[in-house]
């Protein structure tokens, strides 16, 4: 209820203007409009317009006895409702959560407050304290490049949430002064007299929120896989430096609605036409946008381009040469899919649109495209996945027509982190033990 929504007017004069009980209530009413103010609000201050509502008026007879739902939800969280906040060190009774404005509103119940209770589980100091309040992800965030991330399921989630959200708002517990000069006329005296005393007992019935801050506890930001800046790939832009002109603007969706949305996709592992998600190990490992694209060419440089040069910083001078065996391995994959897939869509020319090949083509190439625009090296594992899926989906729009497919091309082995193929990607596939002496392989393989 805060100074202005803590209780409804209550003013003297009031008080015998509202009390008498209303016309018993129709169907669709307010069901508070029925009673009088003082049913709810009692105690003292009832001339400064801010008297408390105790529990007991909720809880009496004929109003909310045995009425209380055992359990709610706020947004996505459920928790137990009733006696929720009795036992705790701050005992909290319904007029802590439930508040309206002055003028009759409804009362309503949010999350504003939630953290000053629960100050140690939003310390951020874990990022599976989110799970003791978010138990369900039934929500599909998005990304500052439009991308939805559904939350149900993800399969790093239980690696922690802080890997995405680093900047969780911490509760704020300090009360101003000028809180108290909403009721007091003696702020001096009155603070004097509370020093070393728990002002709770004497607050009892009022909403947190009159003297305590609300909205304590949300994220403030993301981890820049996700929250992609101007600044994090660009120090100048039309002809303007990044850092001086945009440093507290918004991302560059702003301008550009579909920017870096693929590169998105491929990092984060969440593809458009599938709920699942496989985030690539890199972002895993915690590396960001800026760890891989570094500035070349001095300050002035106009792009952060990715570079062999990032690899080395964090791994041994032989991975020099990885991303170019990465890139020469999409591309001549790539070429073999794009001449595979065309075969297919030929095959399937001149059906309706709706035809189940057409649709199955269709998906193959948007597929492929993406990896076009993203560039697959951003999540080598899953560019291999789409690989494989347009060519199954290549190869069953060919059999949907009736047509014989040719032979599929060879992809070569996964390339799954802790072997071979991860590293070696170029095809035809090279001989593994020719590129490096056996004393790096065996380092690599953990062959000591």
């Amino acid at each position: 209820m805060g100074r202005h929504s803590l209780l409804a007017v209550l003013a003297a004069a009031g008080l015998a203007a509202c009390g008498t009980e209303t016309a018993p209530r129709q169907a669709g009413a307010e069901p508070h409009a029925r009673l009088a103010c003082a049913a709810c609000h009692q105690g003292g201050l009832a001339d400064r317009e801010l008297a408390a509502v105790p529990s007991g008026a909720c809880v009496a007879s004929g109003c909310h006895g045995n009425e209380v739902p055992a359990q709610v939800m706020i947004q996505t969280v459920r928790f137990t409702h009733r006696g929720h906040g009795s036992s705790g060190s701050v005992a909290i009774g319904c007029a802590g959560c439930h508040t309206h404005r002055a003028g009759g509103d409804s009362l309503k119940a949010g999350p504003g407050t939630c953290g000053l209770c629960h100050a140690d589980e939003l310390s951020g100091a874990r990022g599976d304290d989110c799970r003791l309040c978010h138990t369900t992800l039934a929500h599909d965030g998005m990304t500052s490049q439009g991308v939805a991330i559904p939350h149900e399921g993800l399969p790093w989630i239980e690696g922690g949430c802080l890997r995405c959200h680093y900047a969780v708002a911490k509760p704020v517990h300090e009360v101003s002064l000028t809180r108290c000069a909403a009721c007091h006329d003696d702020v001096d005296a009155v603070t004097q007299a509370g020093i070393g005393e728990d002002l709770h007992p004497a607050h009892a019935g009022n909403t947190c929120g009159a003297c305590h801050e609300e909205d304590n506890h949300q994220i403030e930001a993301m981890s820049s896989a996700v929250d992609l800046q101007c600044a994090d790939c660009h120090t100048e832009e039309h002809g303007v430096e990044v850092d001086v002109a945009w440093l507290d603007a918004a991302t560059c969706d702003a301008c550009h609605s579909e920017a870096h949305q693929g590169e998105q996709r491929l990092v984060l592992g969440i593809l458009p036409d599938s709920q699942a998600a496989a985030p690539s190990n890199h972002f895993m490992d915690g590396l960001t946008c800026r760890s891989c694209h570094l500035p070349l060419g001095g300050a002035t440089s106009e792009r952060r381009l990715g570079s062999s040069v990032a690899c080395v910083q964090c791994h041994r001078p032989e991975y020099a040469t990885i991303l170019r065996w990465w890139n020469e391995g999409i591309a001549e994959r790539t070429r073999m899919v794009d001449r595979y897939l065309t075969g297919a869509e030929q095959a399937v020319a001149g059906r309706e649109e709706g035809d189940t090949a057409v649709q199955t083509t269709a998906r193959a190439r948007a597929m492929l495209s993406l990896l076009e625009r993203a560039g697959g090296q951003h999540n080598l594992p899953l560019t291999h996945r789409i690989f494989e899926d347009v060519v199954a989906d290549a190869t069953e729009a060919y059999r949907l027509a009736g047509r014989d497919a040719p032979a599929a091309p060879q992809l070569g082995r996964t390339p799954r982190q802790g072997i071979c193929a991860y590293c070696h990607y170029t095809l035809p596939e090279p001989g593994f033990s020719e590129r490096m002496d056996d004393a790096f392989h065996r380092e690599v393989l953990g062959r000591r």
